[in-house]
């Protein structure tokens, strides 16, 4: 997605500036006045410029971070600190320095006039849409310190789904990695040792034996082109999720692939019923809380599906309705959104669906292993299986000829 950078005047007419990643200058124009800010000027940054923003930083905010500084704000705010004096105490506290000047800059917009939503709206990086606007619910109907407590609930629950897909990935990369450096290490540097010894007896050498000999001379002599090819690809790959048709085809995939399609949809699943939830148990319009959900979920093909909802919706339908229609959405969902908007609880429907579909994914990352098993000793034995070729079957044959 596109960044852009902007001027703005707030409703104090302080001048502001900032950056924002929209589809184009008319999204940011919309979200500035969402906001309350009033646009001056709006310029899409150049390549180098998102080339350079998006490289790592070793001062940002952390999710453990923004967890524990929205669970403290809470606390402050509900045995009645004053919002400033809440803010300068957090921001001593903090051991991180990007997140001390993001709380201080906030402050001063504060102290300056500006509603607390339009103050953390400025900072996008640190702050994501759901947490602004949410906090902006809680400023206007005067719960900011349960709209607080709900932040931090969905911080910790998408800081714990992440931490479920690594826990679900990692035993498979780690076995596919030892196999994969032990193949390098016996091709590189085993089978040349083996090859010499095997010209000796000027023999034929078996088919398996050959391919190994060919693999070690064509990556000794082409290496850094593999190298350059591998780089490429990664480039190339990470390149094309930067479009939309791209990144549309790949999150599209994630939910079809064996074995981890599954988990994916119902992380993904979870994640859009508990984000749901929590912008509609704060007060936020069923629209706007569609809308939200849909930049937050975290998957291209699902916010696509929930775009389709949401245009429904702004026709007269109900939620379930369209969503029954959508293959994306699984049954269970729409049955449990469809009773509660009958009952009028759908934020209390949606947050136990949420809990649903995540104790299904513990179950399926805890049997992800088991699964991935019969794949993985497959793939071990195999070249396993080839490599013993390659090794022993000259020997036998080294064997023969000693005994003639």
């Amino acid at each position: 997605m596109p960044s852009f950078r902007y001027k703005a005047r707030n409703r104090q007419g302080t001048a502001v500036s900032g950056a924002m990643e929209a589809d184009d200058p008319v999204a940011v124009a919309d979200r500035l006045f969402e906001a309350g800010y009033t646009p001056i000027s709006i310029e899409r940054r150049r390549l180098e410029q998102d080339f350079w923003k998006r490289l790592p930083r070793f001062s940002r905010v952390k999710a453990e971070d923004l967890i524990f500084f929205t669970r403290q704000l809470a606390t402050l705010l509900k045995v009645g600190i004053p919002i400033l004096e809440a803010f300068d105490t957090l921001a001593r506290q903090t051991g991180n320095r990007r997140l001390r000047r993001v709380l201080l800059d906030i402050s001063r917009e504060v102290e300056a006039g500006s509603s607390l939503s339009e103050a953390f709206g400025k900072h996008a990086e640190a702050f994501s849409e759901v947490y602004v606007n949410t906090i902006r619910a809680g400023e206007a109907g005067g719960f900011l310190d349960l709209a607080l407590e709900r932040l931090a609930t969905l911080a910790e629950h998408e800081a714990q789904t992440k931490a479920k897909i690594k826990a679900a990935t990692r035993y498979p990369i780690f076995v596919v990695t030892a196999i994969a450096v032990a193949f390098s290490i016996i091709i590189l540097f085993v089978v040349p040792k083996f090859a010499l010894l095997y010209g000796a007896f000027k023999a034929t050498l078996p088919l398996p034996t050959r391919v190994a000999i060919a693999l070690n001379r064509v990556v000794q002599a082409y290496w850094p082109f593999a190298i350059g090819g591998i780089v490429a690809i990664v480039v190339a790959f990470r390149f094309s999720l930067r479009i939309p048709a791209g990144r549309l085809r790949w999150d599209t995939l994630k939910l079809r692939f064996p074995i981890i399609g599954p988990l994916v949809t119902k992380l993904t699943m979870s994640r859009f019923a508990h984000i749901l939830g929590i912008l509609t148990r704060s007060g936020i319009a069923i629209l706007k809380s569609l809308e939200l959900t849909a930049r937050a979920v975290g998957n291209v093909a699902v916010a696509h599906a929930i775009e389709g909802v949401y245009q429904e919706v702004e026709k007269g339908r109900s939620l379930a309705e369209p969503m029954a229609r959508d293959p994306f959405f699984p049954p269970l969902l729409v049955q449990m959104v469809a009773v509660g908007e009958k009952t009028g609880e759908l934020d209390g429907l949606l947050q136990r669906i949420s809990e649903h579909y995540d104790m299904e994914a513990d179950y399926t990352i805890k049997n992800l292993a088991t699964a991935l098993e019969p794949i993985l000793l497959l793939v071990v034995g195999a070249m396993v299986f080839f490599l013993a070729l390659a090794v022993f079957l000259p020997m036998w044959d080294m064997v023969k000829l000693v005994r003639r």
